[in-house]
């Protein structure tokens, strides 16, 4: 008989399905996958049913709680839904809602084995108050010894755990993944008419840099934009095409309403993407702060190279200074600025950097990552003496 896992989530996600879909097909496991929400409030992303079992569980928590009070979504059905499905292992998406955390007690209080998905990193933490700080601690030396495993998704992500209690061998790396195969050819496919699409709208700059994000505070594309005012004097042939929509959308306009060479493009379903990665010459994440930054994958699969902010915690895994990209140590505008001037001196160097790009990501893909999750499942399940919830 097949071992039955739970997956808990807060969200259907683009990078998320895939990965569901794979495991769920893959034979090994009978998956279920719990939803918290059907979508995030401001989400812009249209995505088809679940080709895998998937359950959305009612959520009573406000819409404008949402990323609020330290709670997040409550789905108390997570706790019927989980007696019903009677799991051998529970995957839990971060600890960061209410749902979560009476899913980790379920699992504890039936000795069932926990693994822990999150892209938390100690980086994000710099800042924040001391008081705070030491709550989060306490907390997590609590919760850290109820997992059996962590499945990180790089080396970031591992430091985080690891200087919370996890101990070596409950760490198995799954790092992040995008269609690798999808953007490349697609990237490649749009290539051809590359030089169309730029003159089309306008980019007529040599040099294009591209944002593709949230448009929100944490992510930095204000920090960006005004890096490209300052620079614009000296630098002249270079342009910023921005893509994406969130609270700040309305303020970056007007920030850019002077700057002929900045260009906001609004949200582009994920299909849209490929062509303005072809387009672009250089991909700037210029984020505050940042978990992961999937974004960058997207990129290198399309063989473009990037310019991030140490901040970003891709960066450290993803970019190799002066071969797939560029680490800027900050984002203040004049750090950026000078970053993107050093980046910008040849465009044959930054299509070779594409190409070594397009290498390295491809290593970076589903099944590297569905390889953590067998190793990681293989070895909780392997631990005797758990027992499971009778059937409800």
């Amino acid at each position: 008989m097949k071992k039955r896992v739970a997956i808990l989530v807060g969200v259907p996600t683009p990078y998320g399905d895939p990965l569901f879909e794979r495991l769920a097909a893959c034979g090994r496991y009978q998956t279920l996958t719990f939803y918290c929400r059907e979508k995030q409030p401001d989400q812009a992303w249209r995505l088809g049913r679940p080709r895998y079992p998937a359950v959305y569980l009612k959520n009573y928590a406000p819409t404008s709680w949402y990323w609020r009070f330290g709670i997040g979504d409550i789905n108390p059905g997570i706790w019927r839904e989980l007696q019903a499905f009677r799991p051998h292992a529970l995957i839990v998406y971060g600890y960061n809602s209410a749902t979560l955390l009476l899913a980790t007690l379920w699992a504890a209080w039936h000795r069932v084995p926990l693994l822990m998905r999150s892209d938390s990193a100690l980086d994000h933490e710099a800042g924040k108050p001391a008081f705070r700080l030491a709550l989060k601690r306490l907390f997590l030396r609590w919760l850290t010894p109820r997992f059996s495993g962590f499945l990180t998704v790089g080396t970031s992500n591992r430091h985080y755990w690891l200087r919370y209690g996890a101990r070596p061998d409950q760490i198995f790396s799954a790092g992040y993944a995008v269609d690798n195969d999808y953007f490349q050819r697609e990237s490649n496919h749009c290539r051809s008419t590359r030089q169309q699409l730029r003159s089309g709208n306008g980019w007529v700059q040599r040099y294009l840099l591209l944002y593709v994000g949230r448009l929100s505070w944490e992510k930095g594309a204000d920090a960006l934009i005004e890096a490209v005012r300052r620079i614009a004097p000296e630098r002249p042939d270079i342009g910023l095409v921005v893509v994406g929509d969130g609270p700040e959308r309305a303020a970056l306009e007007e920030q850019a309403r002077d700057l002929p060479q900045v260009f906001l493009l609004g949200f582009r379903d994920s299909n849209q993407l490929p062509a303005l990665y072809a387009a672009a010459d250089l991909l700037v994440v210029p984020s505050r702060y940042d978990q992961w930054g999937l974004v960058i994958n997207e990129a290198m699969a399309s063989g473009l190279p990037v310019l991030a902010t140490a901040r970003v915690g891709a960066a450290q895994d993803l970019i190799v200074e002066g071969q797939t990209g560029f680490v800027a140590p900050g984002n203040e505008p004049q750090v950026l600025a000078s970053a993107i001037d050093r980046a910008c001196r040849s465009p044959e160097r930054l299509r070779a950097m594409g190409e070594s790009a397009r290498q390295l990501i491809g290593s970076w893909n589903y099944d590297a990552t569905l390889r953590g999750y067998y190793s990681a499942l293989e070895s909780c399940l392997g631990v005797a003496g758990h027992r499971l919830p009778a059937a409800s």
